[in-house]
């Protein structure tokens, strides 16, 4: 960590350069003494990323920012205010605690945040912006995790961790085995500490996969922001052998659409099929994620257009967690058939369809974008379609 970057000077030539070509400042000599054009350039990048994933750091004065890496690694707001909405208690450690975002956030829901991150300099980045934040309830460490908690004689009501998904040579994994820590092999251990785990994992990781590799699974949250699905939030209870719940959110500008199951209830869901109906329903990304795609048809009293397709239908328009379309007519996969449609321009979604969109717009010869809408997938005949739609929310 250069402190120089805090300096008065250095901070009003990153405020004033926000909008500056990076590459300009990276191939001209630093102004800056004791402050290389490269720590210039990586304050300047992360601070304009911050401003939409994190906006309370943005907004404060002295802010130092990791590399733009290391932001791109670490939560937003929106996901760290949900996970915090999940505990309740006096105290928690993060033992994965990074850039400290996710522990911002918990410091406002508890009394104390412990802060354990074994990278030195970003210990000490955390534990600087903690203090330009006014968050005097967050003790921060330069430590490995599980090696503070073996020398600690504390329990906390929570134990927060965020594995890294990357293994020794810098490339994705993408078990919880192959994490790093290993939660799989730790859990014991870590009950013998807390009540009560939180896990962040990518949202590559199969729920059954991930039910397979952990023991006491509570609840399962899928959070997607902008139909973008961000992270998979576990949390497990020392004891609990009941069905754990699943529950979907996705964030969009002004509203959040949540939908919440059971596997027994996706299990023994009765499925409808219809051909398309006046409305077309598609689900948000966090439950496609899910898998929920019997149970969601039924509870929302919808037919599905084919088992594989994941796409729904009614003659009544109902509030639904995703995109709602009207239909216009439907047509085959084939350009005779489409060419009636005079479509010239159109969105194009598939579902359980052989082609890509780009061998779809080429066959078709429309160009993307514009006001229609087309979904190309397999109807209930077990042909492929064209629907075409206007989206309505």
């Amino acid at each position: 960590m250069n402190f120089e970057i805090l300096s008065s000077e250095v901070q009003q030539f990153i405020y004033d350069n926000l909008n500056m070509d990076i590459h300009k400042i990276l191939l001209s000599k630093s102004k800056f003494t004791d402050v290389s054009s490269k720590e210039l350039v990586e304050q300047i990048e992360s601070k304009v990323k911050s401003k939409s994933k994190l906006p309370t750091w943005f907004a404060t004065d002295n802010i130092y920012y990791p590399n733009k890496l290391n932001l791109s690694q670490t939560s937003s707001e929106i996901t760290a205010n949900y996970k915090a909405s999940l505990v309740i208690g006096k105290t928690l450690i993060d033992i994965t605690a990074g850039f400290g975002v996710d522990c911002f956030a918990f410091s406002k829901k508890l009394d104390y945040v412990f802060h354990i991150e074994k990278n030195d300099d970003l210990s000490k980045i955390a534990a600087h912006n903690f203090k330009q934040l006014k968050r005097e309830n967050i003790e921060c460490y330069s430590s490995d995790g599980l090696s503070f908690l073996k020398k600690s004689n504390r329990t906390f009501d929570w134990i927060y961790i965020d594995p890294s998904r990357r293994d020794k040579d810098n490339k994705k994994v993408f078990y919880l085995s192959d994490c790093e820590p290993d939660v799989t092999t730790h859990l014991d251990f870590l009950f013998s500490k807390t009540l009560n785990i939180l896990i962040k994992t990518g949202p590559l990781l199969d729920l059954k996969v991930g039910l397979r590799e952990l023991k006491n699974v509570k609840e399962i949250h899928i959070v997607a922001i902008n139909n973008d699905v961000k992270e998979v939030l576990w949390v497990i209870e020392k004891e609990y052998a009941l069905e754990p719940i699943i529950k979907t959110l996705n964030y969009k500008s002004d509203t959040v659409q949540q939908f919440s199951f059971k596997l027994s209830e996706e299990q023994n869901a009765l499925v409808s099929y219809s051909q398309p109906l006046t409305y077309i329903y598609e689900p948000n990304a966090a439950i496609l994620k899910s898998g929920s795609f019997q149970y969601l048809g039924t509870n929302y009293n919808l037919h599905k257009i084919h088992p594989n397709s994941h796409l729904y239908t009614s003659d009544q328009l109902i509030d639904f967690p995703g995109r709602i379309f009207k239909m216009k007519n439907t047509y085959d996969y084939s350009k005779k058939s489409f060419k009636k449609s005079g479509i010239k321009k159109a969105n194009v979604t598939t579902r359980n369809f052989p082609d890509s969109v780009i061998n779809i717009r080429k066959k078709l010869g429309i160009k993307d974008g514009g006001e229609n809408y087309l979904f190309c997938t397999t109807n209930i005949n077990d042909n492929y379609a064209i629907i075409s739609c206007s989206q309505i929310f």
